[in-house]
């Protein structure tokens, strides 16, 4: 019976201990990408837009993720670092080589994740990209985000994305 309670006692003591133990993060970012897929949408009017969900995991140790609304609805009189904390830079295959497009041509996209405030920050986010019309035929991204310390995560890389093909007036 001694043996019995002997091990009851050290196994609850284990899953009580397993609670408490908090996993540690660097304060700096991290991220890993998941996956990119492609789909259909339909919008109110009957419109159709091909879609682009980005996923990725992320970390961060001292939690200060995301940015709370902005204040100046126009946001001319904020520098970008301050405007978004998530960056993709789009790279299109041109005679079999990925060349990076440039951002007066629509290479740099530019996004803002929402606020968060959590210690340690861990979890999955998704990032939908609109392609109302089809210019590039195979791209892919890299990418990278900014904590509220300014803070810059790692750099992580998309899968190539073939987008030739895809007629949405067909579909």
């Amino acid at each position: 019976m001694k043996k019995v309670f002997a091990v009851i006692a050290t196994f609850s003591l284990v899953l009580v201990s397993c609670d408490k133990i908090a996993p540690e993060y660097p304060d700096t970012p991290v991220i890993d990408y998941q996956g990119f897929d492609l789909y259909i949408s339909v919008d109110q009017l009957g419109n159709k837009n091909l879609i682009g969900n980005l996923s990725f995991r992320f970390t961060d140790g001292d939690g200060n993720l995301g940015w709370h609304a902005l204040t100046d609805s126009t946001g001319m009189y904020q520098p970008d670092t301050l405007k978004y904390n998530f960056f993709l830079q789009l790279y299109d295959m041109k005679d079999k080589t990925f060349e990076k497009v440039p951002p007066e041509e629509g290479g740099i996209l530019k996004y803002r994740i929402p606020y968060m405030d959590k210690q340690p920050l861990s979890g999955t986010l998704e990032l939908e990209i609109s392609y109302p019309v089809i210019i590039h035929d195979t791209i892919f991204y890299t990418f990278y985000i900014y904590d509220r310390d300014f803070n810059r995560s790692n750099t992580d890389t998309t899968d190539v994305i073939v987008l030739s093909g895809i007629d949405l007036d067909e579909i």
